[in-house]
């Protein structure tokens, strides 16, 4: 990380500033070192931060060994290639959801963010998104990720100066109170032990007058959350490369009924299940209504089954109603986009 970002962080803890002392440095980068708050007034010495690839760490022991961040870092350490492999689809899906429409009209918005903080950024694809579509030369994206891995991976993506990453839970990060001008929390908060304290600690680090990005899962028919966590629950304490096995026929069988490319229709409600009327694609069905086997023919097999594992895999994986989404945004806020699609519920909104 750039010395003139480090003077950013504080101590997560007692958001005290922190002096930064390096053992290795390239240019105005300190590749590796520490970083160290100030003691405190009985003489307790202050916490110490490793910096490791240009990257301070600020994840505690108990975090690191938490399920569904091993379950993620594992993740991201296996398949290394996910981020380029699906930007284009993601990007196009995110401008649509958060309101944005088109790149033209992201970057428009993005030349008055200053501060930019993309929260679980994972292998960065979306802080590179912000880097490379803002054209104010002194706004600075933040990616914050517990997955060593997948930051390390990030960090060896080709050369943007103005994102730098912090190894750091987003429930406990090292930056002031009302310091960002914009925090992106994509497809990540419902993975947290407790999405509504996460969401709660995210506003804070936001300026008044800020907007916040964030999205969760929506809650789906009775038969696939019942199935679901009948498979989380019986896949949750084997490694990830295990459960990438165990799921690589639930992929198959999504592949399988996708190349099918057949319609049903359903002309009634089923409303004690919670499925809905309507034409469906067969896949489609059976994904939304029975059981997740998610398939996209712009993916390879191995991507198609890290999006089902990543799914079952995490013991995290919290769902919402629409109405129970809303209600985080009830007060202090001005809901600004608001999208519900079967897969989950979008939101961007200023802070008030």
């Amino acid at each position: 990380m750039k010395r003139q970002y480090l003077q950013c962080l504080v101590d997560p803890d007692t958001q005290t500033r922190l002096a930064a002392n390096a053992t290795r440095e390239t240019g105005d980068d300190l590749v590796e070192g520490e970083l160290q708050a100030p003691d405190a007034a009985d003489g307790t010495h202050g916490k110490r931060y490793p910096i490791r690839e240009g990257i301070p760490s600020f994840v505690s022991e108990d975090v690191k060994a938490d399920q569904t961040v091993k379950s993620f870092g594992d993740k991201w350490d296996q398949h290394r290639y996910y981020r380029e492999h699906t930007r284009r689809f993601y990007t196009d899906w995110y401008l649509a959801r958060f309101g944005f429409g088109t790149i033209e009209n992201l970057k428009s918005f993005l030349k008055d963010q200053r501060y930019v903080l993309d929260a679980g950024t994972g292998a960065g694809r979306d802080a590179a998104n912000f880097a490379d579509q803002s054209s104010v030369s002194d706004t600075v994206v933040f990616g914050a990720d517990t997955a060593w891995h997948a930051l390390s991976n990030a960090a060896a993506q080709p050369d943007r100066p103005n994102v730098q990453l912090v190894h750091a839970d987003i429930n406990r990060l090292p930056f002031p109170d009302g310091f960002f001008d914009f925090i992106n929390c994509d497809q990540v908060i419902h993975h947290t032990p407790d999405p509504r304290r996460t969401f709660e600690n995210l506003k804070k680090k936001l300026r008044t007058g800020g907007q916040i990005a964030t999205y969760v899962y929506r809650k789906k028919s009775v038969i696939r959350e019942f199935v679901d966590d009948y498979i989380r629950d019986r896949i949750k304490d084997e490694s990830f490369e295990k459960a990438l096995e165990l799921c690589e026929a639930i992929t198959k069988m999504g592949k399988a009924f996708s190349d099918l490319k057949a319609k049903v229709t359903l002309e009634e409600d089923i409303p004690i299940l919670g499925i809905q009327k309507g034409t469906y694609d067969v896949q489609r069905f059976l994904h939304w209504n029975v059981m997740k086997c998610f398939w996209n023919d712009e993916f390879d097999f191995y991507t198609n089954n890290v999006v089902n594992a990543d799914w079952y895999h995490p013991v995290y994986c919290f769902r919402y109603t629409p109405e129970e989404f809303r209600e985080w945004f009830a007060s202090g806020w001005e809901i600004l986009a608001w999208d519900e699609q079967e897969a989950g519920i979008s939101c961007r909104a200023r802070k008030v």
